[in-house]
């Protein structure tokens, strides 16, 4: 279980079902891609990246964990969505990167 903790497996898992299961269900059950760029790349996954950017400050886990999540996504997005949506993978990292940095600038000024 050590191993796993190490190599941060929930935020693999919360990866795989974010970035690889939800984009292939929406596909296969033919959400309209405006839901889909809307709804799920844009509220749903923005809203995650920050969250997990946030997490991983708040849990001094290491930073290098922030790109999970958007490699992950890379790989979905390359399987089952247009291509203009890969770019969101960048977008996600500097979400999750400005979220981390934003809660610890936060911290510092509180202390």
């Amino acid at each position: 279980m050590a191993f796993l903790e190490k190599i941060g497996w929930r935020y693999w898992v919360i990866g795989i079902i974010m970035g690889i299961a939800l984009p292939g269900l929406a596909t296969l059950v033919g959400i309209s891609p405006v839901w889909r760029f809307g709804g799920l790349l844009v509220i749903i996954n923005g809203c995650l990246a920050i969250a997990i950017g946030r997490a991983i400050y708040r849990r001094t886990q290491p930073g290098w964990w922030l790109l999970i999540w958007p490699i992950i996504y890379l790989l979905g997005a390359l399987w089952f969505l247009p291509r203009y949506t890969r770019y969101f993978a960048i977008v996600y990292l500097c979400v999750s990167y400005l979220a981390y940095g934003l809660t610890q600038t936060r911290k510092e000024v509180k202390s």
